[in-house]
């Protein structure tokens, strides 16, 4: 009975095709408790192609709604939520980038990367899920990593989080979450259900209670990743 461990949870999921298996693979564990059963419908996975507005096979189609299942499930039960995001580990803390597609959250990891060298490790380039765990919130690695599957399955404490933003000039500036609440949203997985988009609304309210928020404007310079940083650690500095 295949069990991966993602986000610290034991997830038994049965793959239909290969290629979601291989992709599955480094999460799995020998533990042999079940927090959440995701269960692969083929009939399903055609469907959601033919409904699908962009071209896609069904191995993509597989891949995608079992992500969507587990989501949903680690929102319901386990107090966590997907964010659309690039996050890295530095000294042992999460330092998170988020964007619209296209802005550069990768690009920008990537002079994190070559600022401070083996310090860094990518947790996750694209979907990693951030939940609270013994009372305090940690952001993980998935198999979903994005196009450039960079990632590891790994966890670390939140230090902060940035909203991207292209510019000429570096800049991170302290803000709320309700003056980039549209963005907040689209970087989530939004439940239909009142009840649950209740529970996400107060999950994300907790969480950016705990984690200090940045408008980071930016451009590709080296002076890019020492302003975030410095931004990050005078004000866990100062609180």
């Amino acid at each position: 009975m295949p069990i991966y461990n993602i986000a610290d949870l034991n997830v038994f999921i049965e793959p239909i095709y290969p290629s979601t298996a291989k992709r599955l693979a480094p999460y799995i564990t020998n533990d042999t408790g079940v927090d959440i059963k995701i269960t692969a419908d083929d009939d399903k996975i055609k469907q959601l192609c033919m409904n699908s507005k962009i071209h896609c096979n069904p191995q993509t189609a597989e891949s995608s709604y079992i992500l969507n299942e587990l989501c949903n499930a680690v929102l319901e039960r386990f107090n966590g939520f997907f964010f659309h995001s690039s996050a890295l580990m530095l000294n042992g803390e999460a330092y998170v980038f988020s964007a619209a597609s296209g802005t550069g959250k990768s690009t920008h990891t990537s002079l994190w990367r070559k600022h401070f060298g083996d310090k860094v490790t990518m947790i996750n380039d694209d979907k990693p899920i951030i939940r609270k765990n013994r009372g305090k919130f940690y952001i993980y690695g998935t198999p979903w990593m994005g196009k450039a599957d960079i990632g590891n399955n790994i966890k670390a404490p939140v230090k902060a989080v940035f909203i991207l933003k292209q510019g000429k000039v570096n800049s991170a500036v302290r803000i709320t979450p309700g003056e980039v609440f549209n963005h907040i949203l689209e970087a989530t997985v939004v439940p239909r259900q009142s009840n649950i988009m209740s529970v996400l609304l107060n999950l994300l309210d907790e969480f950016f209670s705990s984690a200090p928020l940045f408008l980071l404007t930016c451009n590709l310079d080296d002076d890019a990743v020492t302003t975030a940083y410095n931004a990050a650690n005078t004000y866990n500095s100062e609180s």
